[in-house]
């Protein structure tokens, strides 16, 4: 089961959306459950009460409550980084605006149903990659967190802490044989850092700050690269505008 979330005040957008999901669902051998809401507030209403989502398309011209600012309550005040961000519009010009918000991606209407399957399968793709957990040992034990848990590791001394949303653990080894076992889109940026790239809320070329505030430095030689694979990933996000 996939639960994908759609909020556009156009009825008739949201219908073919419908449709399309329903067709997709029958192609990729996947059960789709799908919700509807025709305005932000009242898709921040059931968020509030509980109501989960794997995906959401969500418009950024709302009537009222615009996408970016329901976007921010999902990031911000739930504190959901879960749920992946698809912007739908009819207008470009918005990519800087939605990267705090961390979006899977930004389709001009009308959306084609080849984009939305393309969408569709990688957001898949990177669930069932955050479903993978990072094993570390201390003395005989053997433990493991999920990897969607962890914003980004820290080198100290003969210990690495991994900062997670909920707090940090650490355990005795070395950075190198972490980045040895962690799945794409952990990047290291410096001899002390390893970070969860898709936990970066702002960036620039010496410094990078994460979701929960810490602000990390990007040392020399690993700069172009940090900044390369960052900016790779802002625009594998937000092609159809930048």
């Amino acid at each position: 089961m996939y639960r994908i979330g759609i909020c556009d005040d156009d009825k008739i957008l949201c219908s073919m959306l419908e449709e399309q999901f329903q067709k997709l669902s029958a192609e990729l051998l996947v059960k789709f459950e799908i919700e509807v809401w025709y305005s932000g507030e009242g898709l921040e209403r059931d968020l509030e009460k509980g109501a989960g989502l794997d995906i959401l398309f969500l418009d950024i011209e709302l009537l009222q409550k615009s996408g970016i600012e329901t976007g921010a309550f999902i990031r911000d005040e739930l504190g959901d980084t879960d749920i992946h961000i698809v912007y739908i519009s009819s207008k470009q010009g918005y990519a800087m605006e939605l990267f705090k918000m961390q979006p899977l991606d930004f389709l001009i209407k009308p959306v084609s149903s080849a984009k939305l399957r393309e969408v569709l399968e990688r957001s898949m793709k990177r669930k069932k990659c955050a479903e993978s957990c990072f094993e570390y040992q201390k003395g005989s034990q053997i433990f493991r967190i999920p990897v969607k848990e962890i914003i980004y590791f820290m080198s100290m001394d003969k210990k690495v802490l991994i900062i997670k949303k909920d707090g940090q653990e650490e355990f005795y080894g070395q950075l190198k044989h972490v980045m040895e076992q962690l799945p794409e889109g952990f990047l290291m940026i410096h001899h002390s850092y390893v970070i969860h790239r898709e936990y970066v809320s702002e960036y620039s070329y010496e410094s990078i700050k994460m979701i929960n505030g810490d602000v990390l430095s990007v040392s020399k030689p690993y700069r172009k690269e940090v900044r390369a694979r960052i900016k790779q990933s802002l625009k594998e996000k937000m092609h159809h505008v930048l």
